[in-house]
């Protein structure tokens, strides 16, 4: 005779400890179309959203999508900070909630940063020429209108440096560290003149650390830098980036990081850029998330497929809860469960809704296609340990057929319909009959 017990184990997740492992360029699209865009971005994966982009004009001013000759403001654009006042108000007045919104849970972006520069943007010209004449005190226009930004939407905590041309070390150096006196960390998004970065980074990290993230052009005038030639920053942590603007092919993109992620140091992947709803932002972050992890189960039950029979993506989860949110960050994009195999004594049920609604079904084993009306559907996912509802204790003969016990813990009889346990053998678990 044996005696069977039945309990729950929490399984351990371990959170990558660098700052991010995906991330996207956010472009005018995120004001333009405020509420779908927002919402996107909160359930795509990314873990950092890279606002594209403030321009620092002639007089020092912060502006976005604004002729600075005709003094008037494109579609969603205007002077961000003036004078040393946030000035955006005036255009955009919903935009520094539609900034905290990113980050507000359930939300996989836990990362902002507002990129200055661009091809053919001349703001680091403009910012050489304003700090060789008022230095960067804070008394000066540059450094007010940054200090007004960063109290309007402290929420953003890194400047993103897109450095195009106007390449000057020394003014360069001395924006960062006053944008660091202010509270802003620095990343840079580098696509040609190595030199120049290398010794950028190297005086901005002389004393602590100001530079947080390489950014590396992979696409455009960077197309053909491979990450292993620019390992030239020591301990900071290198993204590798990719055009979908031009190249919508995923498996193109997939198969490029992984064999940088083999090849050199590069750890995370970005894209350039969310601009329109061409492509589907939780599809490519969650590729991303699988090639360079965000968060990974250390104690596994269940194991998630794209195709059916085991096929396509395998990614793994441990007992819990998860969200469309949590699903994206493991890597698992929205809609795209076909089968799974799950661990003896774990159920797995599958919801159509992002937050458990709209239940598919629920399994107590292994499934190698979960049918044709609940696949591809699942947006969140509750794995958990079968408990025994009042069997505390069940003796069984391992030599007897098996028998099936209702959750109250009564043995019940063959016409049984309904969740029970049966056992078998030294074997416990929950079924539906």
């Amino acid at each position: 005779m044996k005696k069977l017990l039945l309990s729950f184990l929490l399984g351990a997740i371990a959170v990558a400890d660098v700052s991010a492992q995906s991330a996207i360029y956010a472009c005018g699209h995120i004001r333009r179309s405020r509420t779908t865009a927002i919402t996107k971005l909160r359930n795509s994966g990314y873990t950092t959203a890279i606002i594209f982009n403030i321009n620092v004009e002639v007089d020092g001013s912060l502006t976005t999508d604004f002729s600075w000759d005709s003094q008037t403001a494109a579609e969603a654009g205007g002077i961000i900070c003036r004078d040393g006042k946030y000035t955006f108000g005036t255009y955009q007045p919903n935009y520094p909630d539609d900034v905290r919104r990113l980050l507000m849970s359930p939300s996989t972006i836990s990362r902002l940063e507002f990129c200055i520069g661009g091809w053919g943007n001349g703001s680091y010209g403009n910012i050489r020429k304003l700090i060789e004449r008022d230095g960067t005190g804070e008394n000066t226009i540059l450094y007010r209108n940054f200090a007004a930004l960063k109290e309007a939407i402290p929420q953003v905590a890194v400047i993103n440096n897109d450095q195009e041309q106007d390449y000057d070390v020394a003014s360069a150096v001395a924006f960062h560290k006053m944008l660091n006196k202010i509270g802003y960390k620095t990343t840079i998004a580098p696509y040609m003149n190595l030199n120049y970065w290398r010794d950028l980074v190297s005086q901005l990290n002389a004393n602590e650390k100001i530079c947080e993230i390489v950014y590396l052009q992979t696409y455009g005038g960077g197309a053909n830098n491979n990450p292993k030639d620019w390992d030239v920053f020591g301990d900071i942590p290198m993204y590798v980036g990719f055009d979908n603007e031009s190249n919508w092919n995923r498996s193109s993109m997939e198969s490029q990081f992984q064999s940088w992620k083999a090849n050199s140091k590069a750890c995370g992947g970005f894209v350039w850029n969310y601009n329109n709803e061409n492509h589907n932002l939780n599809e490519w972050a969650a590729a991303i998330n699988r090639i360079f992890p965000t968060v990974v189960a250390d104690e596994p039950v269940a194991t998630f497929y794209e195709d059916i029979d085991y096929g396509g993506y395998a990614v793994a989860l441990p007992e819990g809860e998860f969200r469309q949110t949590d699903l994206a960050l493991y890597g698992i994009k929205s809609g795209d469960v076909t089968s799974f195999k799950v661990n003896e004594g774990y159920s797995v049920a599958l919801y159509s809704g992002s937050s458990f609604r709209g239940a598919i079904g629920e399994w107590t084993e292994s499934v190698p296609w979960i049918g044709a009306t609940a696949n591809d559907r699942t947006n969140s996912i509750i794995i958990k340990r079968i408990e025994s509802d009042g069997v505390e204790q069940v003796e069984a003969d391992a030599e007897s057929a098996p028998r099936y016990y209702n959750l109250q813990g009564h043995e019940v009889g063959p016409d049984y319909r309904g969740l029970c346990i049966k056992v078998e053998g030294s074997r416990a678990t929950k079924i539906h009959r």
